[in-house]
C-alpha cells in the first residue's frame, strides 16, 4: 500500500502528462471522492495507507478521465451554491455562469417575504440545482422544477430528498409548461430557466468532453441557439403572475436578439445580469 501523499503526487504528474488542465485541483478531487471526505479535508490524510480497494477504485477513476469522461460525471456529485448535488451522466453539469445571476434572483426572491409566500418554477431544471438552491435558502418558498428529461426529474428528485426538500419541492415532467394546466392557484412569483442555448453551428466546436459525454439537447437549441428561449417568452405568461419576474440565461451575444423577440410578448425587459467574468449571461423579464 502506498501514502495518500505519495498517490496524490504521482496522480498530478499522470494527469499533467494527459494535459488536462488543473491537474493538482482534479487529483484532490478525485482522491477526495475515494476518501469520502471534502477535498479541503484530503491532507489530513497525507500520512495514510491507502487501501488496495480505494486505489482500484482511484485507478478505475483515473482511466475514466483520461478517455474525457467529465469529473462531475465521476464523482457523481457537485458542488453548488455551496451544497453538494448528485450528477448523471445523461444530465447537464451545471456551472458556475448559473450561480452569478442566481444570487441575485435569490436576493430578489427574498425581498417579497414580507407581503406573500413565494413559489418559484425552477424551468428547464436539469438536476435541479436553481429549484433546490433556493428552496434551501429561502425556507419560505414552494418551489415547482420541471423538465422535459425523464433522467431530469429523477435527478432533481434524489437531489431534493437528499437535501431535506421534498416536502416544499414538486418535480413535474413535461415540455414546458405543455403537460401542465393553467390555475390560479398554480401560477408562479418567479421562472427561472437555464434552457438550451447553443447554436447547432458550434456544438462541434465544442471541448470532446462535452460533446462526447453531455446530453446534446440540455445545450443546443436550433440554428440561433435560441429555439427554446423564445418559446419560453410566448408560453411561460400564463404561468406567471402579473407583475412576476422571469429569469433567462443566455449566451452573452444573445442579449439583443432575445430583447427583440420579448417585444412581442406579454414582457417587459428589467435588466440584464453580467457574470462573474463581467459577461451578460441572463436577462431578467416582468409580465405585464
Amino acid at each position: 500500500m502506498s501514502k495518500v501523499r505519495d498517490i496524490w503526487s504521482h496522480l498530478v504528474l499522470t494527469l499533467r502528462e494527459h494535459n488536462l488542465p488543473a491537474s493538482t485541483r482534479e487529483a484532490r478531487f478525485l482522491l477526495a471522492g475515494v476518501l469520502s471526505v471534502s477535498p479541503s479535508h484530503i491532507y489530513l490524510y497525507w500520512d495514510q495507507d491507502l487501501s488496495v480497494e480505494k486505489t482500484e477504485q482511484l485507478n478505475t477513476m483515473v482511466e475514466e478521465r483520461l478517455k474525457g469522461v467529465p469529473l462531475q460525471y465521476i464523482l457523481k456529485e457537485w458542488e453548488f451554491f455551496s451544497l453538494h448535488f448528485c450528477m448523471e451522466k445523461g444530465v447537464f453539469i451545471p456551472r458556475l455562469d448559473t450561480e452569478s445571476w442566481l444570487e441575485e434572483a435569490i436576493l430578489s426572491i427574498r425581498s417579497r417575504f414580507d407581503t406573500q409566500p413565494v413559489v418559484v418554477c425552477d424551468l428547464c431544471c436539469g438536476s435541479g440545482v436553481i429549484g433546490l438552491t433556493i428552496a434551501y435558502w429561502l425556507t419560505e418558498t414552494r418551489v415547482v422544477a420541471i423538465d422535459r428529461s425523464e433522467l431530469a426529474c429523477f435527478l432533481t428528485r434524489k437531489n431534493a430528498y437528499k437535501l431535506g426538500l421534498e416536502e416544499r419541492v414538486s418535480i413535474w415532467r413535461s415540455d414546458l409548461f405543455n403537460d401542465i394546466q393553467t390555475i390560479d392557484e398554480l401560477q408562479f412569483d418567479f421562472i427561472l430557466s437555464n434552457p438550451p442555448y447553443v447554436k447547432e453551428k458550434e456544438w462541434n466546436s465544442l471541448a470532446s468532453e462535452i460533446r462526447l459525454y453531455e446530453p446534446k439537447d440540455a445545450l443546443v437549441s436550433g440554428p440561433d441557439g435560441l429555439d427554446l428561449i423564445n418559446r419560453i417568452l410566448y408560453e411561460s405568461p400564463p404561468y406567471l403572475k402579473s407583475q412576476g419576474c422571469l429569469y433567462i440565461e443566455h449566451d452573452p451575444s444573445q442579449v439583443e436578439e432575445i430583447e427583440n423577440i420579448s417585444i412581442d410578448t406579454q414582457f417587459i425587459k428589467e435588466k440584464v445580469i453580467f457574470d462573474y467574468q463581467k459577461r451578460p449571461r441572463a436577462t431578467v423579464f416582468i409580465r405585464k
